[in-house]
């Protein structure tokens, strides 16, 4: 976030509507304007005005009062009676008029009688704070400077101010400053283009000072460009004016008495988002050297007099004069080359480090205020020369001196980095839905700083602004024109040509392949009684570790904490925390699902990741709870199986779901899980949690856990329109003795291999193990559906296909019949 008066913007850019009008726009523009805060309490500030002094007297009655004859901005002529005493004629003033919220304070002080007889009060600093919420105000303000005319149409006071507190999107970090804030701004403007507010030349003519600087070729990829310039006989004694001391305040950055140089360092950042650095003239002997550093490990003393260890690299850039670091850019800069107070001569150093460069020493740990300064204005390499003029400028204004020429080294052609893109606008019609006049593309990416190459009619070749690293791809362009064009300016209407059709028809039935609706899925899972979860993506190693172990985790480079330090390869981890958080506060019956993306290895990818979506669900729960009359029972791999089947079955009764035991999963038990899998095509797994897991979190009950590949999961819908069958369905039952290692589910496979047409339906009655049953044998009873489209099937039809069934399930399972074993005996 960061925070600007509403002066200085409108400064820097026209908008003729309000500041509540301005926020809207900027918000449209996707800077979101967190606050407005008005810089002073009372609401009667336009009773301060402005004024000047036409001439004075000493009061008769009292040789410590003054009696002064003031003009003010609308016209009128005023008596003041104020014990001031600094003061001459021709000098503009602050005045409190007699309807104000200070002439009414003060006058009931006894010290202050003489404003009976007094039109208004003549205000000093310590009586302007009193309105004011920020504590900066002093003797500089209290009497306007010369150039600040009484002509303006208003007679308000800069106190009747805003602070805009504006949050910049991430990809954004160009508009940090007022620079490029206002240079985005711009676009709200119809006529006028974006321009800076100041004449941007040097107002002093230059001496012949110079210094050798030589550097290594290898820092090509390091350091494009170097501009220098020297500034001898300054006074750093000076006062640096209020409006710098403002700002800087208004924005949140603390106001160094002792360190003039810092202080204007950090106007010029914030103004146009480049830091500068200054040396000590008086120091460097010599030539200057750029290379870098070649041993493994270094230290020097950094500006706050501390040791400081650098990284072990032999990649870093230094700055060098006579075998001494006096710099490390983008790091530190070494004490012995620092400014005073008492410094006459100085080098002012302007310099565009690589993107990468900078990145690489966050990664390393660099994140000390000169490298996040490099990083987060995401510097613009064709800016140099202003940033340096303009610092040259305030410093000549400010402390005196006689300057240099500006040196620029080119170390490598920064022009040769700008991106180029091909604009379709075909492209852009595919993309929105809908056409964009062409003179209104041309328009904003004009006033966006986009450069055309080439125009044709059916696209264009622009290149990028320097300053735009978040634009990369056509998309990204498109994306730039319609935040302009405004997001409310979109057609409503959709035009349905640019829907594609790809539904087949074909005999009334239609084939449609399409990924499940995960909103349905998660409303049959409330409805079963679970509670939807989101947890972090972020997770410990530790615990990653005891889950996966032959698993290598994604790091991440720069983590908040250490237990937030790799991503998630699975929803286990915050599933399972959800269940001991919980249970630790007497939380019984529970079931938690999450949906959300997964991170995994993956070296076909650019960046060596894929992201996946991933459903998953965890219960640990008492089906039959605090009943009296029964006994508790605990839920089952079976009940968790069986709503996962009613979630996969219910959008299609014509897929393929299938469960096969696996041993490889570490996280279920090797004996109470499976794999999962519809048509053939692997979606996921189930089962209970590993008893080492159990045992690890303290979980004191079973807990079984499911997760699902989102992507995976493809369900074929045939649909058929068919006639209404009036004719009757059948039903026989069919009772037999089959092995204990035998499950239904084979059973029911091999019979509808048979393909039996007018075989409906098939059901489980009941499995039953115990007594009157042999030994490695159960009992299954099952119930056979039979129906025929064009007549009522007879009994020796029925019978037919009832021993078709008993003979392929002989030949295949070598069931025995009930009836069969009766008979013998």
């Amino acid at each position: 976030m960061i925070k600007f008066s509403e002066f200085w913007l409108r400064e820097w850019f026209y908008y003729d509507k309000d500041i509540y009008s301005l926020s809207k726009k900027m918000t449209m523009l996707g800077f979101e304007i967190e606050k407005i805060e008005s810089i002073t309490y009372s609401s009667d500030i336009k009773q301060v005005i402005k004024g000047k002094i036409l001439n004075y007297y000493i009061y008769k009655k009292n040789p410590k009062i003054y009696e002064f004859k003031i003009l003010t901005n609308n016209g009128k002529l005023l008596k003041i009676f104020s014990n001031i005493n600094c003061f001459h004629k021709k000098m503009k003033i602050i005045l409190a008029t007699k309807n104000s919220f200070l002439y009414k304070k003060y006058i009931k002080i006894p010290k202050y009688f003489f404003l009976k007889e007094s039109e208004g009060l003549l205000c000093t600093p310590k009586i302007i704070s009193l309105y004011t919420k920020y504590n900066i105000i002093n003797n500089n303000i209290t009497f306007l400077n010369r150039n600040n005319s009484l002509k303006k149409k208003n007679d308000t006071l800069y106190l009747y101010d805003n602070i805009l507190h504006i949050n910049i999107p991430t990809n954004r970090l160009d508009c940090l400053n007022i620079l490029g804030l206002t240079r985005d701004l711009s676009v709200l403007n119809k006529k006028n283009k974006f321009s800076i507010p100041y004449k941007n030349y040097l107002i002093e003519n230059s001496k012949k000072y110079q210094i050798n600087i030589n550097y290594d070729k290898k820092i090509k990829n390091i350091l494009y460009q170097y501009n220098y310039c020297i500034i001898k006989n300054i006074n750093l004694t000076k006062k640096i004016p209020f409006f710098i001391k403002e700002r800087l305040y208004y924005a949140g950055i603390k106001f160094i008495p002792n360190n003039p140089l810092l202080n204007i360092r950090n106007y010029i950042i914030l103004e146009l988002g480049y830091p500068i650095q200054f040396y000590n003239y008086n120091k460097i002997n010599g030539k200057i050297y750029i290379k870098k550093y070649q041993n493994n490990k270094y230290y020097f003393y950094n500006l706050t007099n501390k040791k400081t260890n650098l990284l072990d690299k032999n990649s870093l850039l230094t700055i060098v004069n006579n075998d001494q670091i006096m710099s490390i850019p983008g790091i530190i800069q070494n004490k012995n080359y620092s400014v005073r107070l008492t410094t006459k001569n100085i080098l002012v150093e302007c310099l565009f480090l690589s993107p990468k460069y900078i990145n690489l020493l966050l990664n390393n740990g660099c994140n000390i205020n000169n490298t996040y300064n490099f990083h987060k204005n995401t510097l613009d390499p064709l800016i140099q020369k202003i940033v340096l003029i303009r610092t040259i400028n305030l410093l000549l204004q400010i402390f005196k001196g006689k300057r240099s020429k500006i040196y620029t080294i080119n170390i490598n052609n920064i022009n040769n980095h700008q991106k180029i893109i091909n604009l379709s606008f075909k492209h852009i019609y595919k993309i929105l839905g809908f056409n964009i006049k062409k003179k209104i593309i041309f328009n904003i990416l004009n006033k966006l700083g986009f450069i055309f190459i080439k125009k044709t009619m059916n696209n264009c070749i622009i290149k990028i602004p320097s300053w735009r690293y978040d634009v990369n791809i056509v998309e990204d362009v498109i994306e730039e024109i319609i935040r302009v064009y405004g997001y409310n300016h979109i057609p409503q209407k959709i035009n349905i040509s640019l829907i594609k059709d790809n539904i087949i028809k074909k005999n009334y039935s239609i084939l449609e392949c399409q990924k499940i609706n995960i909103k349905k899925i998660k409303d049959i899972l409330i409805y079963q009684g679970y509670h939807e979860v989101i947890n972090y993506s972020f997770i410990n190693p530790k615990i990653q570790l005891i889950l996966y172990p032959k698993i290598k985790c994604i790091k991440i480079k720069n983590p908040l904490t250490i237990e937030t330090s790799v991503m998630r390869n699975s929803l286990s981890y915050g599933l399972i925390n959800n269940i001991i958080y919980n249970k630790n506060r007497q939380q019984k019956n529970l079931r938690f699902f999450e949906y959300g993306l997964c991170f995994f290895k993956d070296f076909t990818k650019k960046i060596g990741i894929s992201q996946k979506f991933m459903l998953a669900g965890i219960v640990n729960v008492n089906s039959l709870d605090n009943y009296w009359n029964k006994k508790n029972k605990c839920v089952n791999f079976y009940d968790i199986k069986g709503n996962l089947e009613y979630i996969l079955n219910v959008f299609s009764k014509n897929n393929k779901i299938e469960f096969y035991q696996q041993n490889k999963n570490t996280i279920l038990h090797p004996y109470i899980n499976s794999s999962i899998y519809i048509n053939s095509i692997y979606v996921g797994y189930i089962g209970m949690l590993h008893p080492r897991l159990i045992n690890y979190f303290n979980i004191d009950s079973n807990t079984f856990f499911f997760e699902l590949f989102y992507d995976n999961i493809i369900i074929n819908n045939i649909f058929n329109f068919e006639k209404i069958i009036n004719y009757p369905i059948n039903k026989r039952d069919i009772s037999f003795f089959v092995k204990k290692n035998i499950n239904f589910n084979c059973i029911l496979l091999q019979l509808q291999k048979l393909k039996l047409k007018n075989l409906i339906k098939i059901k489980l009655i009941d499995i039953f193990q115990g007594n009157n049953i042999p030994k490695k044998y159960k009992n299954i009873t099952l119930s056979l559906f039979l129906q025929d489209k064009n007549h009522t099937l007879n009994d020796i039809e029925i019978n037919n296909i009832i021993n078709k069934c008993i003979l392929e399930l002989k030949n295949k399972f070598q069931i025995i019949l009930r009836d069969n074993v009766y008979y013998n005996k």
